[in-house]
């Protein structure tokens, strides 16, 4: 074999295994507000799974069920949602579906991290609009919408900030991109004032993405879906693999949804007031808290965040913080945990960091 014809055992160009996303483990003791978790599923929900029996285990699992039943939730024809393992697969498949290599891309910086991975795989070229603060930079996403991008990725509320864009937002780039992709990522939609699902449906190059990963505190069970047109859904279906869910998710999934909203309605109303309170926890901790609609807060800390967020962790407190982000370094995100008994540990944690460590020039002297 000359070597030429030498096989290349390596991954291909934009395949980096150092930027795999990983995040560190965390002790059971340790109360974990750094992943944006939802709420605490019924403790029997499991039953679900039980009552499936071996049969359950035994065949691949169907999930025409779970789209009908998402299908029902939002009073549209089946033919419009399409199940996922997670919001993630629907935004990779979104990508794969749609890019082609040198394709634009256009996302707010900072956004949800995974995206930037996905577009590249795919082979797409990145353009980011700053969005960091105050409104939905609506302008600067015309601009490049008039550029007829591939795609125009949007989240909202938008991850780490908490920003969310209005329906007039929506529309406008719409309208602006007919022949583009746009995509919204409504992860976080059960903690905001405006639903931009029905909007989204108005338009055919849409492709709405939610999960029951946050407020239908499914994370572990990777349940998500997207809403869009038969068209686009096809494309998502086709690069999916044959069987995206575990049996035993889509069960869980269904169960889940067949008990209703109330107790969701209820983690929400508690998520809120959280939220306000904790905001103005930290402002009185001399910190700067931004305006949020989803179950997270981000501050910035003034100054380096490691040493707050590594203090919180002594405190056996795990936030999260941005080291490697250009422009976050100053931030932490902090998750709401939609618990009395888990808010109150997280506020005491916070006020001992700053009682103990007030003289400690990390902690407190502002950066420039």
């Amino acid at each position: 074999m000359t070597a030429s014809t030498t096989p290349q055992r390596g991954p291909r160009p934009r395949i980096d295994p150092l930027s795999a996303y990983r995040r560190p483990p965390v002790p059971d003791d340790v109360l974990k507000l750094d992943a944006n978790e939802g709420a605490y599923p019924p403790r029997d929900l499991a039953s679900a799974v039980a009552a499936g029996g071996a049969e359950l285990l035994r065949r691949y699992p169907t999930i025409a069920g779970l789209e009908r039943a998402l299908a029902c939730r939002l009073r549209i024809a089946d033919e419009r949602v399409i199940a996922t393992a997670g919001a993630g697969d629907a935004l990779d498949r979104a990508c794969r579906a749609f890019l082609s290599p040198g394709r634009e891309v256009v996302v707010p910086l900072p956004s949800f991290e995974m995206i930037d991975r996905y577009v590249r795989v795919a082979w797409g070229e990145l353009t980011t609009v700053p969005w960091l603060t105050g409104a939905f930079p609506r302008d600067a996403f015309l601009e490049a919408a008039a550029r007829s991008p591939a795609a125009i990725m949007l989240v909202s509320p938008n991850n780490p900030t908490g920003a969310a864009l209005s329906g007039d937002d929506l529309a406008a780039v719409a309208r602006t991109a007919p022949e583009s992709l746009i995509v919204l990522d409504h992860a976080y939609v059960e903690y905001a004032d405006e639903d931009l699902t029905a909007l989204g449906l108005e338009f055919p190059n849409v492709l709405v993405v939610r999960t029951l990963s946050k407020a239908w505190g499914l994370a572990g069970c990777r349940v998500g879906y997207a809403i869009g047109t038969p068209e686009v859904l096809g494309a998502l279906r086709a690069a999916g693999p044959s069987y995206p869910l575990a049996a035993p998710s889509v069960a869980i999934a269904l169960e889940q949804l067949a008990r209703g909203d109330d107790a969701m309605h209820t983690h929400i109303a508690r998520v809120r007031d959280e939220r306000r309170q904790l905001r103005e926890e930290l402002e009185r901790l001399g910190l700067r808290p931004y305006p949020s609609q989803a179950n997270f807060v981000l501050v910035d800390c003034r100054r380096d965040a490691a040493p707050l967020r590594a203090a919180l962790d002594e405190h056996s407190v795990r936030v999260r913080d941005f080291p490697d982000r250009s422009g976050l370094e100053r931030h932490l995100r902090i998750t709401l945990p939609g618990s009395a008994g888990a808010f109150t540990v997280l506020v005491q944690a916070l006020r001992d960091v700053f009682a103990t460590n007030g003289n400690d020039s990390r902690l407190t002297k502002e950066s420039a």
